[in-house]
C-alpha cells in the first residue's frame, strides 16, 4: 500500500478513537428514570419504607440540582410523597399512590416514574391544590419514584 494512504488511515483511526473516548467521558444523557433527564437536570427521587432515602449513588450520578419551581421564600412549590396501600379485595396486591401538593398559585406539569423505569404518568397539578395519583400496582409493598417538573 501507498505510504500516504497508510498515514491517512492511521490518522482517521486516531481521530475516531479520540471522539469515541471524549463522548464516553462526557455523556449528554444519563441512564435515568424513564430516560427523562440529562446529567445537569436530575429528577427528584423519593420512595416508601426502606426505599424512602436516596442512596449515595444517586447524588453522585448527577452534576446539578433538580430544576424545581420555587415559592417567593425559595421553597419548592411541589412536594411529592409516596404511599403504599394494600387492596381490600386482595391484600397481596399493593397500590402505589403519589400524594402531590402544589404550594404555588400557578399550575405545574409533572412527569413521575417508577425509579429507573419507563412506567410513568404525566399530570398537571393546579395551584394551591393537593391530589392523590395512582402510579401503579405491585406485589411489592415499598417502591421508589422519581419526578421532574416541566418548564415549557
Amino acid at each position: 500500500m501507498n505510504r500516504n494512504l497508510l498515514h491517512l488511515l492511521g490518522s482517521a483511526a486516531y481521530i475516531l478513537c479520540s471522539i469515541a473516548a471524549l463522548e464516553a467521558q462526557t455523556p449528554l444523557n444519563a441512564v435515568s428514570p424513564g430516560g427523562m433527564q440529562n446529567l445537569r437536570n436530575p429528577p427528584v427521587v423519593g420512595g416508601t419504607g426502606n426505599l424512602a432515602l436516596p442512596s449515595k449513588e444517586d447524588s453522585n450520578r448527577y452534576l446539578g440540582q433538580p430544576n424545581q419551581h420555587k415559592t417567593v421564600t425559595g421553597q419548592a412549590c411541589v412536594t411529592v410523597n409516596g404511599l403504599a396501600k394494600a387492596q381490600i379485595v386482595n391484600p397481596q396486591v399493593t397500590e402505589h399512590v403519589l400524594l402531590i401538593a402544589n404550594a404555588c398559585s400557578y399550575p405545574i406539569k409533572l412527569k413521575a416514574c417508577y425509579y429507573q423505569s419507563t412506567t410513568c404518568l404525566q399530570t398537571t397539578i393546579a395551584g394551591y391544590t393537593r391530589r392523590q395519583q395512582t402510579l401503579g400496582f405491585s406485589a411489592d409493598k415499598d417502591f421508589r419514584f422519581a419526578y421532574t417538573e416541566d418548564f415549557n
